[in-house]
C-alpha cells in the first residue's frame, strides 16, 4: 500500500462516478488509479491538468492551445478572472510538483499526496464548471456488484490477456549497423540521391519520397505518413469537421488543424485506428508496427528494461524518447534537462493529436503513433513520446483519437 493510497481511492470515486463522461480526462485518470509508481502519477496528473487547461483556453480565453505551455494559460486565467483563485493556486501547485516526475533524484514520494489532492480539487470544480452530472454512490455500488457477481462466474471470466513478449535476446545478438542520414522532406535532388542510394524510398501511390532509416533488425521510414490514398488506390476519407471526427467509426484522416499546407511535410497526417486496421494504410512491403516492433525499437534504443521500474538507476541518456527525438528546437517545446540526440536518425517530431471531440492538441509537445494491435474493442496501443520526458511510452487510445503514423518494413 502506499502512502498516497488514500488520495487514490478519493480520486478513483470520482473516476467511478463520470461512467463514461469526459472521456479525455477519464484516459488520463485510468493510468492514476491502477499504479503505485509515484513518476505515472505525476506524469498523468499532469496530463489531467493539460487536458483541463486546454479545454478552458479554448473556451474561456477563445483561443487554442496549440503550443503554449501550460503556467502561461494558468497565469492568463488568473489575470483575467476566468477561473477561481483557489483554482489556480491548485493548478499552478500541481504543474510546478508534477514536473519533478520527470527527474526521478529531485523528488520525494511524499510529494504525490498534494499533487493527488490539488488535482481532486480541479477535476471536482471542473465537473461544476461543464456542468455534469455524477452517478450516485448506490449505482456505483450496484454496478461493482454486478461486476464481481461476472467475475465470480466461470464461464463468463475474461481470459488474461498475454503479456508483452519481450525480444531482448534477438536483439542483443543482432549486431546490425545504424545507418544515418540527413535530408529534407521534399522532393528534391537530395531526395532523388538518398533513393539511388538507398536511403529512401518513393511511394507509388502519390510519388511522396519517405527517408528511410536501419535500426537493429528494422527498417523504418524516417518520417511520419502523409498518404491519402490506401495501398489498393481507394481514397482514405478526409474529415475536418468536430462533430463527424468524433461520431466517426470508419476509416478516416485529417491534417493538424485542417491545414495541410502548413503541417503535412512537417508532421504528415493525422489518421485513426480504423485506418490503421485495415491493414492498407502503408504502401505495399511496408506495415503499421504492432506493439511488439514499437517495443523491440524501444530497447533497442535503450529502454530494455521498462523506464518506469528503473527509477534513478540508469542515466538519462539511456532513455528512448532522448535518442529518437529530432534533434533541436525547431519542433520540440523546451523543458529544463531535457535533451535530444536523434542518435539513429528516426528523427521523432511533435505533431500532436485530434482527440475524440475532433479537437487538436499537442503539437510542439508531444508526438503519438499508433500501432496495429488492438488493446480492447474500444482501445488501440499507440507508443508517444512528449517533451519533458526522456521516455518512449507505451499506452493505448480510443480507436477515434488521430495520430501520426509510422510504417516498417515487412521482414
Amino acid at each position: 500500500m502506499t502512502i498516497w493510497s488514500g488520495e487514490i481511492k478519493e480520486l478513483d470515486k470520482v473516476y467511478s462516478s463520470l461512467r463514461g463522461q469526459l472521456p479525455d480526462i477519464l484516459k488520463e485518470m485510468e493510468q492514476l488509479i491502477k499504479t503505485d509508481d509515484p513518476n505515472v502519477v505525476m506524469l498523468y496528473s499532469r496530463r489531467c491538468l493539460e487536458v483541463i487547461v486546454t479545454d478552458l483556453c479554448e473556451t474561456e480565453l477563445k483561443r487554442p492551445r496549440k503550443t503554449e505551455p501550460l503556467k502561461g494559460i494558468i497565469d492568463k486565467l488568473n489575470s483575467e478572472e476566468k477561473v477561481p483563485s483557489y483554482i489556480i493556486t491548485s493548478m499552478l501547485s500541481l504543474n510546478s510538483m508534477a514536473n519533478y516526475g520527470a527527474h526521478p533524484k529531485d523528488f520525494d514520494p511524499e510529494q504525490v499526496r498534494p499533487v493527488l489532492n490539488n488535482l481532486t480539487i480541479i477535476i471536482k470544480w471542473y465537473l461544476k464548471y461543464k456542468d455534469f452530472k455524477v452517478v450516485s454512490n448506490t449505482a456505483i455500488v450496484e454496478e461493482k456488484k454486478e461486476k464481481d457477481e461476472i467475475r465470480s462466474t466461470p464461464a463468463l471470466r475474461k481470459k488474461n490477456k498475454w503479456p508483452i513478449v519481450i525480444i531482448l535476446v534477438l536483439v542483443a545478438l543482432t549486431g546490425a549497423g545504424i545507418w544515418f542520414f540527413a535530408g529534407s522532406t521534399g522532393k528534391t535532388e537530395n531526395d532523388l540521391s538518398l533513393t539511388n542510394s538507398g536511403n529512401a524510398f518513393v511511394d507509388p501511390r502519390d510519388n511522396q519520397v519517405y527517408r528511410m532509416v536501419t535500426i537493429g533488425t528494422q527498417t523504418w521510414m524516417a518520417e511520419n505518413l502523409r498518404a491519402v490514398k490506401f495501398s489498393d488506390g481507394t481514397p482514405i476519407p478526409i474529415v475536418k469537421d468536430e462533430t463527424e471526427w468524433q461520431n466517426l467509426q470508419s476509416p478516416g484522416y485529417c491534417w493538424y488543424e485542417n491545414k495541410k499546407k502548413e503541417n503535412m511535410e512537417t508532421y504528415g497526417a493525422l489518421y485513426n485506428w480504423f485506418a490503421v486496421n485495415t491493414g492498407k494504410l502503408c504502401p505495399s512491403g511496408w506495415h503499421v508496427p504492432s506493439s511488439d516492433e514499437w517495443m523491440e525499437l524501444k530497447m533497442f534504443a535503450g529502454d530494455s528494461i521498462d523506464w518506469i521500474a528503473r527509477g534513478d538507476t540508469v542515466p538519462v541518456e539511456e532513455f528512448a524518447g532522448r535518442k529518437l527525438k529530432e534533434e533541436g528546437m525547431a519542433y520540440w517545446e523546451v523543458a529544463d534537462d531535457i535533451s535530444s540526440t536523434d542518435e539513429y536518425g528516426f528523427s521523432a517530431r511533435p505533431g500532436g493529436d485530434r482527440t475524440v471531440y475532433g479537437l487538436f492538441w499537442g503539437k510542439g509537445q508531444h508526438g503519438c503513433w499508433w500501432s496495429s494491435t488492438e488493446d480492447s474493442p474500444g482501445d488501440g496501443k499507440n507508443v508517444e513520446i512528449n517533451y519533458d520526458r526522456n521516455s518512449l511510452i507505451d499506452i493505448q487510445q480510443y480507436k477515434q483519437f488521430g495520430m501520426s503514423v509510422r510504417c516498417v518494413k515487412d521482414k
